[in-house]
């Protein structure tokens, strides 16, 4: 990787970002609406997305979660419910519409690795949260696999590799145990909906649960989240909710109480090349096949037995 390639791919969005505002200003002049819906695989561009929603053109951009491909699922779902009765026009939840595993699941998983990990159980999710909490405060790499998949492209904390944004050599830490990306490419934070405001450049209330949006990080705080603020000072923020993930934001609550800020560094949990884990086998196995220090599986706590 050497500046030419660097310098080819800012051109490359570059010549992206002019030709999508070139056509949303001109729909947007010729239409006067002032809200307007994205789909389709250009949508995933967060860079792009970042720069329509602080642009002036658009009162509301909406990104919907899952605008690949894999977005045809939904939008077939969409209109056959349409054929049927009226859609109501409003943002969709954060899209956890994939297989859960139940804890008769769980258990036998745990017990086909056997010998080569360990684990305890806890009583409730509040002690589930308080150890995650104090781990990630501690600057250990977590695995969090909890409730049901992520439908699309992101992960969006119910299977997802967690650590503290504020440790400056996390992002390296991360990407030689498991990652194995470009060492320029941050990762992106979860924060509460109610926090965001206070680290990053958005309003009050700003809801962008889908992590499908770059904005800035405020200029204060950008020395204190090294390992998810990229060298424009930018970051691809996950906002999340109660409303929309209870049990991750109710760990955010928890890593607030112990480091100061309710958030995380999030990505997702796989190993390059591999997709995103989606039962408790593959949970075990990944973890298990990379430099991860804990999973939570469910209410478990899962560690390598000593050799």
């Amino acid at each position: 990787m050497t500046s030419v390639h660097e310098d080819v791919a800012a051109a490359l969005q570059e010549c992206l970002e002019k030709v999508v505002f070139h056509i949303y200003g001109h729909f947007a002049r010729k239409t006067g609406l002032r809200r307007v819906a994205l789909a389709g695989g250009v949508s995933l561009n967060c860079t792009t997305n970042g720069r329509l929603v602080t642009s002036g053109l658009f009162d509301k951009v909406y990104v919907q979660p899952v605008a690949g491909d894999d977005g045809t699922a939904l939008g077939a779902a969409l209109y056959r419910a349409s054929l049927a009765e009226e859609i109501p026009n409003c943002r969709m939840a954060v899209p956890l519409l994939g297989p859960q595993s139940t804890e008769a699941e769980v258990e036998a998983a745990l017990g086909r690795f056997a010998g080569k990990a360990e684990w305890q159980r806890f009583n409730s999710f509040e002690e589930v949260c308080a150890s995650a909490a104090r781990l990630i405060a501690d600057g250990r790499v977590i695995a969090w696999h909890r409730g049901r998949m992520e439908y699309g492209p992101r992960a969006l904390g119910n299977r997802s590799i967690l650590a503290n944004p504020g440790h400056p050599e996390m992002r390296d830490r991360i990407n030689s145990m498991v990652k194995k990306r470009e060492a320029f490419r941050p990762f992106a934070p979860a924060c509460s909906a109610e926090e965001a405001h206070r680290w990053f450049d958005v309003a009050p209330g700003t809801q962008l649960p889908y992590m499908i949006s770059v904005v800035d990080v405020r200029p204060e705080s950008r020395s204190l989240l090294p390992a998810i603020t990229h060298v424009n000072g930018s970051a691809r923020l996950q906002t999340v909710s109660k409303s929309d993930n209870p049990d991750f934001h109710a760990l955010l609550q928890a890593v607030g109480v112990t480091t100061g800020r309710q958030m995380v560094l999030n990505t997702s949990f796989n190993v390059k090349g591999q997709p995103i884990v989606n039962t408790p086998d593959e949970a075990i196995e990944t973890f298990l096949g990379t430099g991860i220090e804990f999973l939570f599986l469910e209410n478990h706590l899962v560690t390598r037995t000593a050799s």
